[in-house]
Order: structure tokens, then sequence, then C-alpha cells
């Protein structure tokens, strides 16, 4: 079974003892913290999942470093994956959890990507446009890419809507090396 799979099943009994426990906000956050400090730290990642390194030492690595950041259930989860053999499922797990709590509380993740700062105004407009398409809470993140040129670039969940310079040039280029 390949580790996505397990992660989601993990994640999934995570997310409904999260409930049961009435601290799914708290873990929530414990989830978030593990997302960015896996994707920032490439080292912590890589020590998950080396096969060769104990799992005794990969729990004391994890309590190490998010010690009492995180709750008393986190902790627990980190010593039922690590006695398990499954620390390496702990970046996709906490992904797995993020996305079962937006969909849970009715959240949209999306992102845009711009040229240069977006203002308040704009990005006003772009979460009350997105909240209306899709019914739910928006989270909107938002990125800098100078090679845009100008316009934006619109990620919603699996959705892109990409009206950037960049592109409109790319696909001018494609439209007149086609004539003959």
């Amino acid at each position: 079974m390949s580790d996505y799979r397990v992660a989601s099943r993990y994640a999934k009994s995570l997310f409904d003892l999260a409930i049961e426990l009435k601290k799914l906000d708290g873990i929530y956050n414990d989830m978030v913290l593990i997302e960015k400090v896996c994707e920032e730290n490439r080292a912590l990642v890589t020590t998950l999942k080396n096969p060769i390194i104990r799992f005794d030492y990969k729990l004391r690595v994890l309590q190490q470093i998010f010690g009492k950041k995180v709750n008393e259930a986190t902790s627990s989860f980190f010593g039922l994956i690590c006695r398990k053999n499954r620390a390496q499922i702990l970046p996709d797990c906490s992904r797995v959890f993020v996305s079962l709590y937006h969909d849970y509380m009715g959240i949209v993740r999306s992102s845009v990507t711009s040229s240069v700062p977006i203002s308040d105004s704009v990005r006003k407009d772009f979460l009350s446009i997105i909240a209306k398409a899709t019914g739910k809470k928006v989270e909107l993140a938002t990125k800098i890419d100078a090679s845009l040129i100008g316009g934006y670039v619109l990620r919603i969940g699996d959705l892109q809507v990409d009206d950037s310079i960049k592109t409109k040039l790319n696909d001018l280029r494609r439209e007149l090396k086609g004539r003959p």
C-alpha cells in the first residue's frame, strides 16, 4: 500500500479522535505547524524516511522539535506512528489532516500569484469572488513571481486560472510558430 494511502488512513483516524476529544482546532494547529516545519526542514523529512534510523530515535527527534508546542494527543500520535515504523508518513498525514479539517469546516484553500504585491482592495475582491463561486470560507495565500510580467495566476483547489502576461506571450509565440 502506498505511503499516501496509509497516511490518509492515519490522518482520518486522528481527525475522528480530535472530534471525539473536542480538540479539533488544537490538533489542526499542530498539523499546520508540522506541515510548515516539514516543508522548511528537509533534514527532518529525510530522518523520518530513513529506514536505518531506529523508531525510538525518530520519536525523540519529534519530541525535541515539537515538545510542549503540540497537544498531548499529537504527541501520542508521534509515538504511535514511530512504534509502527510509519514515521515517514508524518508530512503526508499533516497535509491530509489539514485538508480534512478544511472540508469539515467548509474552507477552501486558494492562492494568487502576481508580479507585484496585491493591494488590500484587490485581495478583498479575490476573496469575495472565490467565496461566491465556491460557497465556502476562503483561505487566500498571496505569492509574488516577477517572471509573470503582469496579471495573476489564481489557484482554487485543483482549478487554476492563469491570466498572466507571461502565459499570453507564450501562447502568442506558439500560435505564430504554427502559421506558415
